[in-house]
């Protein structure tokens, strides 16, 4: 059960990363929407990540 959350979080921080590679080389609304889903999904990651430690 554990490899599943580690490779789910692993996926998930691929795809925030190249969602923000991606915006950033449009111009515009739709590129920075696009760098701000990115961004979401990795201070997600890093949210369930810090949780585990309060």
């Amino acid at each position: 059960m554990k490899w599943i959350t580690r490779l789910l979080s692993a996926a998930v921080f691929i795809v925030s990363v190249a969602l923000v590679m991606i915006g950033q080389r449009m111009i515009g609304p739709a590129g920075l929407s696009i760098m701000l889903v990115g961004l979401a999904g990795i201070l997600l990651l890093l949210y369930l990540y810090n949780r585990k430690f309060q």
